[in-house]
């Protein structure tokens, strides 16, 4: 009988443990979209560019949550970030794109908060940068490196003859990238804007849990 009880008390140990973390990631959750939303809204642009941003933004986020659901344990490949953000874009096996890195996983809340870093140098390189086409000279390349315990992501553009109306502008990609990004994860960030294209360099420390959104 009380071998019972102790299984039973300790089934609601656990239950109660994973009710807490459900709460708190689902706080995150709509923090995260009440803060993308807020900023998306600030950006400029038609009501229809807003929608379209806001809503990669939000698909970025559900391809996440679903890795969640299936397996709240399992990290992520950054390659998987850097293709699954590239194909949401329909950029496949692209001659203009270079990827480069060995295997590296990392969690899957830091995860989330780099693939929406990614999404948002995908859609400033449509705009003004390398993906937006016209150029055969053009090329990016992105590519990961782990030394010790950091993992850098780099975005180096080449090729492009005029960038435009100032990429990553102080909207809500360049904001998220250099603010959002060192506050939540401790990653580092640098930005080198010149006339061939954008260079983006992204550190983070792998041991890193995400902060919560405020």
């Amino acid at each position: 009988m009380r071998r019972t009880q102790e299984q039973l008390q300790g089934a609601r140990d656990r239950e109660a443990v994973l009710r807490n973390e459900l709460q708190h990631r689902v706080r995150n959750m709509l923090a995260i979209i009440r803060s993308i939303f807020s900023r998306s809204m600030t950006s400029g642009g038609s009501i229809d560019d807003i929608a379209d941003h806001f809503h990669g933004r939000l698909d970025t986020i559900a391809r996440y949550q679903s890795f969640h659901s299936i397996d709240p344990m399992r990290s992520v490949d950054v390659e998987q970030i850097v293709r699954d953000e590239l194909h949401s874009f329909q950029f496949g096996d692209d001659p203009v794109i270079t990827i480069e890195g060995h295997e590296a996983h990392i969690n899957q809340d830091v995860a989330q908060l780099t693939a929406l870093a990614v999404h948002e140098l995908v859609t400033n390189s449509l705009k003004f940068g390398a993906l937006s086409g016209g150029d055969a000279r053009v090329r990016l390349l992105i590519r990961w490196t782990v030394a010790g315990n950091a993992l850098t992501l780099e975005w180096l553009e080449s090729g492009v003859a005029i960038i435009g109306a100032a990429p990553l502008r102080r909207g809500f990609g360049r904001e998220f990238i250099e603010q959002a990004l060192p506050y939540q994860i401790g990653a580092t960030t640098s930005f080198d804007l010149r006339p061939g294209g954008l260079t983006c360099i992204i550190t983070i420390p792998l041991d890193v849990v995400a902060a919560p959104v405020i």
